[in-house]
């Protein structure tokens, strides 16, 4: 019998195995050979409780069973584990089957080949039982699996063999037992002299290393190993030879006559005969190499996955870092356009608008270049929903309307059925339709026509831009959609940057729709988006247009819930140049009175003081972030019901959404817009008034 303290202390499964295939005779039946491996299992894994069985002959391929069997009966009597093992030919690896005596399983198929040859499992090792684990025992199992195979064999010709003698026969039994082993194992098998001669090889051995059989003995094993491994496998091998070891493990590489390499693993034992001296190494090799391209592959997926968060991340760094100098340029700016403490004259307001304008175009330039930069990373989230096309046309519409007076345009909003949605986030439809609207101003000829139109068409909103410019050419058309390519525009005066079309084209795609275009040189260009369309039964029309402070959570008060004294705004803000923006806007309502915070924890503690009427954060302060001053702050029945509403330069969707989803009335994106931050103080107020 083998033990733990003779056979399997230290040694790999592998080696449990070789000893128990040098300690079974030609007479051995599979169960005999069962009985003596279970004890060396249960000692190796730490298992307390182990049962094997093999299978009744002939075996039903459609439903095998088990015959007999020899270990802990408790095993036998899981059903549950064994119509996995023996229907599915597949390893149950935790967890346990319903029974309370048991905390851990592990049962397994031993195939031969493609032939179920038995069962093996095991329970309640206090350590558990995972892959790895199995994975450690493949070699092993197949050569217990050849075992099996070969007892099952060797009883077949059993009852043929004739009167020899007990002796002749034994022999022969135990030499093609040998073979059979040998062969039929489902690993590379090799007998390695102690100076490293190849002196026999099975098929696999010699199918693995791409080399005929016949002419592998005598060779090598280092004429077969690639140079970089070599010296570390020769020094492994020599040291097992010199040292009281029996074995040596290692990953390689093989490299076959055609150029390709084949990781291995290599476990090698060494025989000795009764002085100790090394007689050959016996060698079991696996091929590994797809396992490795699979664990290859999943660490790349990991690196892109890392890559492209940290992408997004330095996106949401720049849109703020590029974001804050603007502020303060097109922020102040404004101030001396509208401030009426201090009106400006022609040239001065003419010089202002020069730099509004500039910074404008810088603005909307940083703009499509992050939003291109998260479309190819595909990091740009959507909201699809239902939408009202009718909506969402005029609001683009609005949203050009000083662009359109300023270029002496006219545009022809064709308003479709109230009903008519599709299925596209609303903020990005929008996105679109101010793109090809700007284009179609921009390249429009002077007192020229916008044409904006939509309606239903088999089961797709059509929505049509048309204008009556220069047009674009077939050969322009071509590379219409082509990053950065302004097809001649860059050698006017008319400012772009070549990429609202592409992004235009990706948010159309990424919405399941598609756009169209059709041109004539001098006459016009004409840009069709297709998007599925939505139907909404039963559907409310809210007719509200006083949403710029409406909360997004139940139970939160929003400005309805203002009462009491003075009005005040707590303003947490960490930039001296951002705060004394605000501060020189509310000068323009002198009813509202400015409190600072210059951080998050600063914040909270003034706003538990005296809980202000409204709370303006920024949502990147030095010790904390503005969702975190919020979530503070909405523990407290004192500070529970103030609005709250970010003012900010991070404009990721992620980081808008997650604003909204805890509690924030409204996100402003710096650059700030000071009438819309005048007219968010002046509805503050109104719900302020006394009736």
């Amino acid at each position: 019998m083998l033990t733990a303290s003779t056979d399997t202390q230290g040694a790999s499964f592998t080696d449990v195995a070789l000893s128990l295939a040098s300690r079974t005779s030609p007479h051995d039946t599979p169960k005999a050979i069962l009985d003596r491996l279970l004890p060396a299992l249960k000692a190796w894994t730490g298992s307390p409780l182990a049962f094997a069985a093999t299978l009744v002959t002939p075996p039903d391929p459609d439903e095998p069973k088990l015959m007999g069997g020899c270990g802990d009966a408790l095993l036998r009597e899981q059903s549950e584990v064994w119509d996995t093992v023996l229907r599915d030919q597949q390893a149950w690896i935790q967890p346990a089957p319903r029974d309370e005596r048991l905390q851990s399983v592990m049962g397994w198929p031993l195939r031969h080949g493609t032939r179920l040859v038995g069962v093996l499992a095991l329970a309640n090792r206090a350590a558990g039982y995972d892959e790895a684990l199995l994975r450690s025992m493949q070699v092993g199992l197949a050569l217990v699996a050849g075992l099996l195979a070969t007892a099952e064999l060797a009883q077949a010709q059993q009852q043929s063999i004739d009167t020899l003698s007990q002796t002749a026969g034994a022999l022969r039994a135990n030499q093609q037992q040998y073979r059979d082993i040998f062969e039929v194992a489902g690993v590379g098998l090799a007998r390695v002299s102690p100076q490293g001669k190849l002196l026999e090889v099975n098929q696999r051995f010699a199918d693995i290393v791409g080399r005929p059989r016949d002419l592998l003995p005598g060779l090598s094993v280092m004429d077969l190993t690639h140079p970089e491994d070599v010296a570390a496998d020769m020094a492994l091998l020599d040291a097992t030879v010199r040292g009281g070891q029996s074995r040596y493990q290692m990953d390689k590489r093989y490299v076959r006559p055609d150029g390709q390499t084949v990781h291995v693993a290599l476990t090698a034992v060494l025989v000795r005969d009764e002085q100790g001296t090394p007689l050959h190494f016996v060698s079991a090799v696996e091929d590994i190499s797809e396992r490795l391209r699979y664990q290859n592959a999943m660490s790349s997926a990991q690196a892109a996955e890392r890559a492209s968060q940290a992408k997004t991340e330095f996106l949401s760094r720049m849109s703020h870092e590029l974001r804050t100098p603007l502020n303060a340029m097109l922020g102040f700016a404004q101030l001396l356009r509208v401030d009426p403490r201090y009106p400006l004259n022609d040239s001065q307001l003419q010089k202002v608008q020069h730099i509004e304008r500039a910074g404008a175009h810088l603005l909307a330039m940083l703009t499509d270049v992050l939003d291109l930069s998260r479309i190819e990373a595909g990091s740009m989230p959507l909201a699809l929903a239902p939408t009202s096309i009718d909506e969402v046309m005029q609001e683009a519409c609005a949203l050009v309307q000083n662009q359109i007076q300023e270029a002496h345009l006219l545009l022809q909003l064709t308003r479709p059925e109230l009903d008519l949605r599709a299925m596209v986030d609303p903020v990005r439809l929008r996105q679109i339709l101010v793109n090809l609207l700007s284009n179609a101003i921009k390249y429009n000829r002077p007192q020229g026509r916008i044409m904006l139109s939509a309606m239903a068409v088999s089961g797709e909103v059509v929505i049509s831009v048309s204008d009556t410019g220069r047009g674009i050419s077939p050969a322009q058309q071509a590379h219409l959609f082509e990053p950065f390519n302004r097809l001649g525009a860059e050698r006017t005066a008319i400012e772009g940057t070549g990429i609202g079309l592409v992004i235009v084209k990706r948010l159309v795609e990424l919405m399941q729709g598609r756009i169209e275009v059709s041109s004539t040189p001098d006459i016009g260009t004409q840009f069709r988006i297709r998007l599925p369309q939505a139907y909404l039964d039963n559907q409310v029309k809210d007719d509200s247009s006083d949403t710029i402070l409406r909360p997004r959570q139940s139970g939160f008060g929003g400005l309805d819930a203002l009462n009491g004294g003075g009005l005040t705004v707590l303003y947490a803000e960490d930039n001296p140049i951002n705060v004394e923006l605000v501060r020189q806007v509310l000068r323009m309502r002198p009813q509202w009175h400015l409190d600072i915070a210059h951080n998050g924890a600063q914040a909270i503690e003034m706003a538990m003081a005296s809980p202000p009427d409204l709370l303006l954060l920024d949502m990147h302060l030095g010790d904390m972030n503005g969702t975190d001053v919020s979530d503070a702050l909405a523990h407290h029945p004192a500070t529970a019901n103030i609005p709250r509403v970010a003012l900010s330069a991070d404009v990721m969707p992620d980081q808008i959404r997650e604003a909204r989803e805890r509690g924030f009335a409204d996100y402003i994106s710096k650059p700030l817009e000071v009438a819309r931050l005048l007219r968010l103080l002046d509805h503050c107020a109104r719900h302020h008034a006394p009736d």
